[in-house]
């Protein structure tokens, strides 16, 4: 088997070298073209780890490696590939060590990875790359675009990344790679000959010239990179899908052993219910500025978030998501801002307030609220007074809130004791129509040999302004809402019953749980429990002056599909 498996080994890489010269047109008598200029290799534990196959020249450049410049998981990826495939030995710390170096030393500037942030954080969403529909068509058959734009090249590394493809999976040359229709005949706009080049070729053309191995922002940011100073206490705000926004408190310390780790002890309350939430954590910071942790509360690994951030350049502020899941499908949104000794609000339990409306409870979140806090200092603008202040703490105010039957209708600041929070609440006196976020959903059957992947909606509801008509500029956003939820056949045929197997729906919260994976004997033909549905929220609307409640409802689409049998995921060593 081990004999068999070398064999399989060295032909892959025959054939990997010989469509990387068929890529590039290059042939055994073509003179030798000037070589590329990487970057060198100076750490003796990746010398020692990498270099039985990748060789350094006489700079310290070391094949393949010295070429190229990835995110943190794409350098894991790599290790991970090269165990499986080529067989190299290596202990987790030296990994870890390895994955360390090349990410600090052959990594991405911040602005090279926030444009593909998306795919670390590992968000779903309908990324649409316009700089290149050719390329992106060539390379979404397989994994996201966001895992080809983290990455910096030569040419002939984008080169050997395209024949590689080709040599371990052949069939992308007719998925993508290859033309399958007949060649163009019709000259560009400008008149020249038709491109006849095939798909393969653009594409490599694209990226090679698009993310080159040198560029400006990283020549700028590595020669300022250093070790970020994050110690300290830092404010916390964010979003959970499916329960609202979360405000709280996160204390950073560093690691005396290590200048880019950090443990973190976080609190935080879900602001619609006042629930507390507390978790400690590890961090390593790659590249200066990208945020690597895990945390977890005290229930330990079952509760356990992967931590994915990007720390910007003043140290004042952290963003991303923290995310879990069979496929990273649930998670939170994140933002963390360094504060010392001065207030801050984060933000209110409630997101509007009734016109005409007295004694509304309103719960204020924040940092270092003033013990001694008065009505007058709580500011919301004209037609909003505050009665009385009902308990305060260091994090949260309780206020009574009285607002004016002739209160202006729209966005309120507001003030705290010198504080501010822009558009915190919205003063409205109907609720107009309601809609699901996210419009649309995937979610996939598991549980059997597969795990599953969830889905959560959520019911926003809305005032139509002034035009009074939905979905225009003029809309007010009255914020989450809790609704009724159930689903719909999604009726793509005559008798179809996707709505019994698919999975259930959660009547109060949104959240949907699909069946399990593997045919369904009880099913027509035996089918998998896929299948479309509509996800639908119904909500007991204030129909303001006086009227009574009416029933509004707003629908989404969820399709429930298979698992994913083969992951093309970096976190997982596939290519």
């Amino acid at each position: 088997m081990r004999k068999a498996t070398q064999a399989i080994t060295v032909v892959g890489s025959l054939l990997v070298t010989l469509l990387a010269g068929s890529v590039t047109g290059q042939q055994p008598s073509a003179p030798a073209a000037k070589p590329d200029e990487g970057i060198p290799i100076t750490d003796a534990t990746v010398l020692k780890a990498c270099g039985s196959c990748h060789r350094p020249d006489d700079k310290g450049q070391m094949s393949r490696i010295s070429f190229q410049r990835n995110t943190p998981e794409g350098w894991q990826s790599t290790i991970q590939r090269m165990a499986a495939l080529n067989g190299l030995k290596i202990d987790p710390a030296t990994a870890r060590h390895v994955v360390k170096y090349l990410s600090d030393n052959l990594g991405l500037a911040p602005e090279e990875a926030k444009p593909a942030a998306f795919e670390v954080e590992r968000r779903l969403i309908d990324f649409k790359y316009t700089a290149s529909p050719t390329t992106e068509t060539t390379c979404i058959q397989c994994h996201s675009m966001g895992r080809v734009i983290s990455q910096r090249r030569t040419r002939t590394e984008w080169n050997l990344v395209l024949a590689m493809h080709r040599g371990w999976y052949p069939l992308v040359d007719f998925q993508a790679f290859r033309r399958t229709g007949p060649l163009p005949r019709d000259p560009s706009a400008d008149g020249r000959p038709p491109d006849t080049r095939q798909p393969m070729e653009k594409a490599v053309d694209h990226l090679a010239d698009a993310f080159p191995l040198k560029t400006a922002d990283w020549s700028a940011w590595s020669a300022t990179m250093r070790p970020a100073r994050l110690e300290g206490t830092w404010t916390l705000s964010g979003w959970d899908a499916g329960k609202g926004a979360i405000y709280g408190r996160v204390t950073i310390a560093a690691v005396p052993t290590s200048p880019d780790e950090f443990t973190t002890a976080i609190t935080y309350r879900l602001a619609r219910t006042g629930e507390t939430v507390t978790r400690t954590g590890r961090v390593n910071i790659y590249t200066g500025f990208q945020w690597r942790g895990r945390s977890t509360t005290a229930a330990g690994a079952d509760s356990a978030l992967r931590e994915v951030m990007f720390v910007d350049r003043d140290w004042r502020q952290i963003e991303g998501r923290w995310f879990a899941g069979g496929y990273d499908e649930l998670g939170l949104d994140v933002r963390l801002d360094r504060i010392g000794a001065e207030s801050r609000v984060l933000g209110t339990d409630r997101t509007a307030l009734k016109q005409g409306a007295t004694g509304q409870e309103l719960k204020i979140y924040g940092a270092n609220l003033p013990a001694a806090l008065r009505p007058q200092d709580v500011d919301l603008g004209p037609g909003v007074t505050v009665s009385r202040i009902v308990s305060v703490t260091p994090e949260v105010a309780t206020a009574s809130v009285d607002v004016a039957a002739g209160a202006a209708l729209g966005a309120r600041d507001l003030f705290v004791a010198g504080a501010s929070k822009s558009k915190a609440l919205v003063v409205f006196d109907r609720v107009d129509h309601i809609k699901i976020k996210p419009e649309w959903a995937m979610a996939r059957v598991g549980g059997t040999t597969f795990p599953k992947g969830f889905a959560q909606f959520e019911a926003w509801a809305f005032h139509s302004g002034a035009d009074g008509r939905p979905d225009t500029a003029d809309d007010l956003n009255l914020g989450i809402v809790d609704a009724a939820w159930s689903m719909e056949e999604y009726a793509a045929i005559y008798g179809d019953d996707d709505i019994q197997y698919v999975g259930t729906l959660d009547a109060a919260t949104g959240y949907f749980t699909p069946n399990v994976d593997g045919p369904n004997p009880a099913r027509k033909g035996s089918r998998n429990n896929v299948g479309d549905v509509w996800v639908v929220a119904k909500y007991a609307a204030d129909a303001g002056g006086g009227k009574p409640a009416t029933t509004v409802r707003a629908r989404a689409h969820l399709l429930v599909t298979v698992p994913l049998y083969m992951r093309f995921d970096p976190t997982v060593g596939g290519q």
